[in-house]
């Protein structure tokens, strides 16, 4: 199996998640002890945050992205996957300068669409993740459309992202506000809904709600890093 590294700390709490997906998914790969290797540079998130607030190009935080690979691929990474989903807008500056075997959870996630057979979902995850082209394209060119929440709503669950699950909160009032944005979402036809940001799963932790499935881009990543992994190092 080849060495997977993790951009992780964007939140801590489901960087812990990754690991622990990561490891189940390779022993039922693997069977017996195997375990995973994997490296993880875990980033403050409370320095992101400071210079999203101080840099409007966001130029210091794509730094510390792109340094963090550096950092896995120094360390001899063969597969590396950034442990968010916003965090992919940052993509392109990585795959400029590293020639390893990313792991997209834009990608993984819109296969994983596809196995249903669907083709119109809504998106939930921090404004970023809504309201910028960097997932919805890439979803797009899956030939998936991506329904996002009105205005008020968007703000609501970013707030919450923020404010609560990448702090290990997860209350049952938020899980019934965000169920309440999904159910705007199913009244506007979607099929499914994307959890796209990789906190939401550990608050909303049910596959389908109202006959709709949930997609778990934290589980639906957690599953292509492994079989990237196993593939690569196969014969």
């Amino acid at each position: 199996m080849k060495k997977i590294g993790l951009v992780g700390g964007l939140s801590w709490v489901s960087t812990l998640e990754y690991y622990k997906l990561i490891n189940v998914f390779t022993n039922q790969s693997l069977g017996g002890h195997k375990s995973a290797h994997v490296l993880i540079e875990s980033l403050d998130e409370g320095l992101f945050l400071d210079n999203q607030n101080n840099d409007p190009t966001e130029k210091l935080c794509e730094k510390m992205i792109v340094d963090a690979v550096d950092v896995l691929v120094s360390g001899g990474a063969e597969v590396v996957a950034l442990c968010a989903n916003g965090l992919h807008r940052f993509m392109p500056a990585m795959k400029d300068k590293y020639d390893v075997e990313f792991v997209d959870i834009r990608d993984a996630t819109a296969k994983a669409i596809q196995s249903f057979g669907l083709d119109r979902v809504g998106l939930i995850g921090v404004q970023k993740t809504m309201e910028t082209e960097f997932y919805k394209g890439v979803l797009n060119s899956f030939s998936i459309e991506a329904v996002v929440p009105k205005l008020d709503s968007r703000k609501y669950i970013h707030q919450k992202i923020v404010s609560e699950l990448v702090l290990n909160k997860f209350k049952d009032e938020t899980k019934y506000g965000f169920l309440s944005v999904i159910d705007e979402l199913v009244e506007q036809n979607v099929q499914g809904v994307i959890l796209g940001c990789t906190e939401i799963p550990l608050l909303l932790n049910c596959p389908n709600y109202h006959g709709i499935p949930l997609f778990s881009t934290t589980e639906i990543h957690c599953r292509e890093i492994v079989e990237k992994a196993v593939k690569l190092a196969l014969p």
